[in-house]
């Protein structure tokens, strides 16, 4: 999908990089609403004098200290002092796309301590000597992936000591986080280490007029814009199948619709025969269906609730299989897409007929 249409969102990271880091940013919405694209959009404009470090945590398995450092790292056959001339020299603002670039002779050492103290520390010397030459900027997509390791003790906190350290305390580093993890973001706002040390910024689906747009940037007509959007809202990955789909845009539609109402009813299904169970903060809780089912019931008429308006263990669940979306930010709680709304309300009538 070509970039479309963040110019808000836009000039208020392009701001943020104008002055000296102060702050991690949080860069957080709904499922497939587009953070990453922006993220990237972002770095194809900064100036030359920046040097963007981006590491990529999705879909990756991270189990231990060697999979973590693995990930975090871009091993190059160089020693640091050439990566150091190299960065310096380059006219790319995306240095490293796959992690952040060590000697390939280094990890063996950083690996044998097993120490995380050691990582971060060596990152702080690595950002300072960029720093002579460049001004960095580390861009961290899904970071929930690491939020329940154990390495000595958490290894979220121990990185956002370094985050901080890098931002509040040296100055030294635009640090920026990607999640589509509401829950994660819940449980940063309300971490007592960071207030006042990070920002955030939702990246939501395109509203209305800016659907409208880049439809008819397609040719679509009046009638097939409405289907899309009565169906889909401004859900950008929605709009690229419904484009994919065009020939037959109403059975697409319906498809879609039918599909995930039920994958919801077989979520219901198994919940009400066989009950299941989430964990928090280390402690199993039950998930009862009528409470499930009273949630969901919020959006028989409307498309925003709040959050507070449901107990944790139900509103939790909800999200934890992509059905709800939190902003922690405002106490606000719906459905993760237009269609997930439409499906809820189609599961819920149905549920009404049987009884």
């Amino acid at each position: 999908m070509e970039f479309h249409n963040r110019e808000k969102e836009l000039k208020r990271l392009m701001r943020i990089a104008e002055f000296e880091p102060n702050t991690i940013y949080f860069v957080f919405g709904p499922i497939n609403s587009g953070k990453t694209a922006l993220m990237q959009e972002f770095m194809r404009r900064l100036p030359e004098d920046f040097a963007v470090f981006y590491v990529n945590l999705r879909g990756k398995f991270i189990r231990d200290y060697e999979d973590f450092t693995r990930i975090l790292f871009k091993f190059e056959d160089r020693g640091l002092e050439e990566i150091i001339k190299g960065i310096a020299k380059s006219s790319a603002k995306f240095l490293s796309m796959r992690g952040i670039p060590i000697p390939e002779n280094l990890i063996d050492v950083v690996l044998v301590k097993r120490r995380t103290e050691d990582v971060f520390e060596f990152l702080v010397d690595f950002f300072t000597n960029v720093a002579k030459h460049k001004r960095p900027i580390l861009i961290l997509d899904e970071l929930q992936v690491i939020k329940d390791i154990e390495i000595d003790g958490k290894l979220i906190y121990k990185l956002f000591n370094l985050l901080v350290h890098l931002t509040k305390e040296l100055h030294l580093c635009h640090v920026f986080c990607i999640t589509s993890d509401s829950l994660f973001v819940e449980s940063v706002y309300e971490e007592a280490m960071l207030q006042g040390r990070c920002d955030y910024m939702l990246v939501d689906d395109f509203d209305y007029d800016t659907t409208v747009k880049f439809l008819k940037s397609h040719d679509f007509e009046e009638e097939e814009i409405e289907l899309v959007w009565n169906h889909f809202g401004g859900k950008p990955m929605y709009l690229i199948r419904a484009l994919e789909n065009r020939d037959d845009l109403r059975g697409f539609c319906e498809r879609m619709l039918r599909i995930r109402a039920s994958e919801i009813r077989g979520m219901l299904k198994r919940l009400r025969e066989l009950g299941d169970s989430i964990v928090v903060f280390g402690k199993e809780y039950e998930v009862r269906y009528e409470n499930v089912i009273d949630a969901l019931r919020m959006f028989k008429d409307a498309e925003v609730a709040r959050a507070e308006d449901v107990d944790e263990v139900t509103k939790r669940y909800l999200i934890e299989n992509n059905i709800l979306f939190m902003n922690p930010i405002d106490g606000s709680i719906k459905p993760q897409s237009r269609l997930d709304l439409l499906a809820i309300r189609r599961v819920l009538s149905d549920i009404e007929r049987e009884y």
